[in-house]
């Protein structure tokens, strides 16, 4: 799909007028407001010679002898291919005579237009499209909308289950009234509405050992205090206490999320077959064959074997309409793309005015800008002489690399018709045993089946043809299991000095400022981990996305809600004050405000069209400013696991997480959709693969921290580290350490259910 942009903006570059008659009101707000501005020399620093080019062109046409400038950069024009081009758009003149293809609209609401698509009248897809429309962009792509539909309506039932709890815990039987003065009005009914604790007091302790305290990482300064000769020490214990109905209320929830949960990975099951169905691709009429012999060049070879050997469910032969063959020639390829990038940076180099001939290169070097000298050394930067001379030596090294002969690596084949597709997997797919072996005599009863005679074939379905990484196909597992080991080596750094940032932020004492640096951190380095994911070859964007999803989720994952709990003192999770659940709660008033904001705002591509597009030097360096912000399904996807990860972790504490999530996840609904129609570029189709890891692994993992993370809390209320006293006076052997706690469900119900305090062990 890149490649296809690609090809549409060379080709808008070089026209006087956009191709597309656009209305006014079709036109997207940032478009209309560009255009306003157009006119003002300090938004367009061309405005003035465009209209000199405009009066020129009006005098010519009067028949005046005019000597007429160049036609400076239009932004009309890059506009008009960033909706045409970039921004998904749908067909809306479905009967029209004049179209030259017919369509199926019986699955689809909308069919979604080519890119730079002129044949048909085309539309904007409106901000209003179903999830069914957003599976336009590939099914992982609706499938993420329709996962952020469903867990936001699932934390919403839950909260409404939970509700009962959060009466109970804002009451004065739970504790005395939270210090409304010291927090804002949404703060106060958060923390209201949590397990946090206002009734403690310090009590005398003594035989308890002032070491043991001493020893807690994190250090609970504030939980512990001594005499000035070290004789006596007193505990601050927590006098809140929960009743059976409160533990019975939380289980029932817990129960209805994990069944609602495994529901609703079940029914994306369906919807990825429904998806499946409704999206005819080249893939569902094709094959790829992993292990062709090295010498099989002849694509008539291929498409004669499968059509004599092969028939349909009427009793016709197959026919095979195209043959591709795919050759281990990696360096060559390369080598071709790095000659294209310097091309293009030539051109980009050029004086307003000049035209580009890639055949005249000496002219494009006298045509070409200085580079400044820091610019080349400090950025690397070359000039037009040092791109001409690469050039002509990457120009003879593809010269030679065209003499030698490449082995056959894949083979791609297209069927007329999907049941013959289907006829063929059917005959062919055996065990990977046998084909390793090449064991032949799995197809005894019917020699035909392999090819040659001889060579048991590996066939399975491809992928959607924009989902394949082309330049990575020849990649050998060495050499990819390399590049991931060191990138997920460099993101366990990563969340290293992430957690070091945090732990420092905690010690300031702000939990707003706090969770706004770990939102920050949320939103920038997964764009770092997104450049690092370019030193990784995948033979598929559905791998690519995979392994983008996990190096990105395991940042948020830890640095979200695993590193909150190791550094927030064990006694401090029910403070009123630098609680566990203030800091939560910042966390989620930063995710519903900054991520959509940023969202919305789209700061890097807006800077681009608004502000370096319109000072671009020519049409071509204009149009590249307006491809659009890559989307990432990944980034998207990690967004919503950490929310619910965060959710399950401290709902037992905090249930009103359930209804923050909740809220949370619905605006992320909106903006994510907003973004993807209006300011992300329409990259290749993305398949149901990251679908598949959070339904098989992600979410069944965030319902089990939800059981654990009951049974930890419950067994540790009310987090002071104490246990039971006589007379004001804390009994022997009442506190022990942090850490030491034993996971036993079955201990924590019966601690439930006889409303009794579980001592920590």
């Amino acid at each position: 799909m890149d490649e296809k942009i690609d090809e549409v903006i060379d080709k808008d570059s070089g026209q006087d007028d956009p191709p597309y008659d656009d209305d006014e009101k079709e036109m997207t707000k940032g478009r209309r407001l560009a255009l306003f501005f157009s006119k003002f020399s300090w938004y367009n620093p061309h405005a003035e010679a465009l209209d000199k080019y405009e009066r020129a062109s009006a005098g010519e046409s009067d028949g005046e002898s005019v000597n007429k400038p160049p036609k400076p950069p239009s932004l009309d024009l890059a506009w008009a291919q960033f909706e045409h081009v970039a921004l998904g758009r749908y067909i809306s003149n479905y009967n029209s005579v004049s179209k030259r293809r017919s369509y199926d609209n019986k699955h689809d609401a909308r069919e979604r237009a080519e890119p730079g698509e002129t044949d048909y009248q085309t539309k904007l897809y409106p901000l209003r499209s179903s999830e069914n429309d957003m599976a336009d962009w590939g099914a992982g792509v609706g499938l993420y909308f329709q996962n952020l539909r469903v867990f936001a309506t699932i934390c919403f039932v839950a909260g409404l289950i939970s509700l009962p709890n959060m009466l109970y815990y804002s009451s004065s039987d739970y504790s005395s009234s939270f210090d409304a003065s010291q927090a804002h009005v949404g703060k106060y009914l958060m923390m209201q509405t949590s397990q946090a604790c206002t009734n403690s007091e310090w009590r005398a302790c003594p035989s308890c050992d002032i070491a043991e305290w001493k020893d807690l990482v994190p250090y609970p300064s504030d939980g512990f205090a001594v005499t000035k000769d070290e004789s006596l020490m007193f505990l601050k214990q927590n006098d809140c206490d929960v009743r059976f109905r409160e533990g019975l209320i939380m289980w029932i929830t817990i129960i209805f999320v994990a069944v609602a949960v495994f529901w609703a990975c079940y029914r994306q099951i369906n919807m990825e077959i429904k998806y499946d169905e409704a999206e005819q691709s080249a893939s569902d009429y094709s094959i790829t064959v992993d292990n062709p012999p090295r010498d099989a060049y002849d694509p008539v070879e291929w498409k004669t074997f499968f059509e004599s050997n092969f028939v349909s469910k009427d009793g016709d032969n197959v026919h095979a309409t195209c043959v591709t063959v795919v050759l281990n020639n990696q360096i060559l390829v390369d080598k071709l793309v790095r000659r294209k990038k310097l091309l293009l940076a030539m051109e980009l180099n050029l004086m307003q005015g000049k035209t580009f001939d890639q055949y005249d290169l000496e002219s494009a070097v006298v045509d070409s800008m200085p580079v400044a000298r820091w610019k080349m050394l400090i950025c690397r930067a070359k000039d037009g002489q040092l791109m001409k001379t690469e050039i002509d030596t990457i120009t003879e090294e593809i010269k030679e690399l065209q003499k030698e002969q490449y082995d056959v690596s894949q083979i791609f084949v297209t069927f007329e018709h999907e049941v013959s597709q289907r006829n063929v997997l059917e005959a062919l797919i055996v065990a990977k045993s046998a084909i390793h072996l090449n064991k032949t005599d799995v197809h005894s009863e019917n020699s035909g089946y392999l090819f040659r005679g001889k060579h048991l074939l590996s066939v399975y379905e491809p992928e959607y043809p924009s989902d394949i990484r082309w330049r990575d196909l020849n990649e050998t597992f060495m050499k990819m299991f390399y590049q991931q080991a060191c990138t997920y080596f460099i993101t366990f750094i990563a969340i290293g000095v992430a957690a070091v940032i945090v732990y420092i932020c905690a010690k300031l004492k702000h939990h707003l400022i706090q969770s706004y640096v770990i939102t920050i951190m949320n939103f920038f380095v997964p764009l770092f981990i997104t450049f690092l994911m370019n030193f990784e070859a995948h033979k598929t964007e559905g791998s690519f996305q995979a392994s983008h999803y996990l190096k990105i989720g395991l940042f948020r994952w830890f640095n979200t809600v695993i590193v909150l709990t190791v550094i927030t003192p064990f006694t401090h999770t029910l403070k009123e004050k630098d609680s566990l659940v203030s800091t939560v709660f910042g966390l989620y008033l930063s995710e519903l405000t900054l991520i959509p904001l940023l969202n919305y705002l789209d700061i890097f591509g807006t800077l681009a069209r608004h502000f370096y597009g319109p000072r671009a030097k020519n049409q071509r360096q204009m149009n590249l400013q307006f491809k659009g912000t890559k989307f990432h399904l990944a980034d998207a996807y990690t967004g919503m696991s950490k929310l619910v990860f965060l959710c399950f972790w401290y709902a037992n504490i905090f249930p009103a997480a359930y209804f923050l999530t909740a809220l949370t996840l619905t605006v992320h609904y909106f903006s994510y959709k907003f973004a993807i129609l209006r300011s992300y570029r329409a990259g290749p189709k993305i398949d149901t693969k990251l679908a598949f890891i959070s339904r098989v692994f992600i979410f069944p993992v965030a319902v089990l921290f939800l059981f654990v993370q009951a049974n930890y809390n419950w067994s540790s209320f009310p987090f002071d580290n104490v246990c039971g006293k006589v007379q004001n006076v804390l009994t022997d052997g009442c506190t022990s350490l942090d850490g030491k706690i034993k996971y036993d469900v079955l201990y924590s119900i019966a601690a439930i259910i006889s409303s009794k305090k579980r001592p920590l062990m």
